[in-house]
């Protein structure tokens, strides 16, 4: 779940589709289903374009207008738990089970790298160390 910057569209991933919903009222404005179960979903800051992932380890990206799906992706090798949109929306990262970070571009998909996470002492400081990727 999460809230838009502007405080007007909640974003809902749940089964195999993406609500976008008045927060106040919950008033639903749409509902996209998607090719798979899917655990997390974000709005771009612009209202462009939306992102989500889940089950199937994929990466979507639909136009938000039209709720045509752009485009999908790999770069996990296991189911993607959470994703979300750069404050700027340049960016977005993808987090999955399989204990890796991704940070994607948003206007060509590209990777901006993998982030393993390491052995943490504790619960409060999680370190991640990059990896080198192709």
């Amino acid at each position: 779940m999460e809230l838009s910057a502007d405080g007007k569209t909640l974003t809902v991933a749940y089964g195999s589709k993406v609500a976008f919903l008045n927060p106040e009222t919950l008033e639903l404005h749409r509902e996209v289903t998607v090719p798979t179960a899917v655990y997390s979903a974000s709005l771009h800051p612009d209202r462009s374009v939306f992102i989500c992932g889940g089950e199937d380890f994929k990466m979507y990206k639909f136009d938000y207008n039209t709720n045509v799906e752009i485009e999908s992706f790999k770069g996990h090798f296991g189911p993607v738990h959470c994703v979300r949109f750069s404050p700027d929306g340049e960016l977005y990262a993808s987090g999955s089970e399989d204990g890796t970070l991704r940070l994607w571009q948003t206007t060509v998909g590209k990777t901006y790298g993998l982030w393993k996470c390491v052995d943490a002492p504790n619960e409060n400081n999680i370190p991640i160390k990059p990896e080198a990727t192709a």
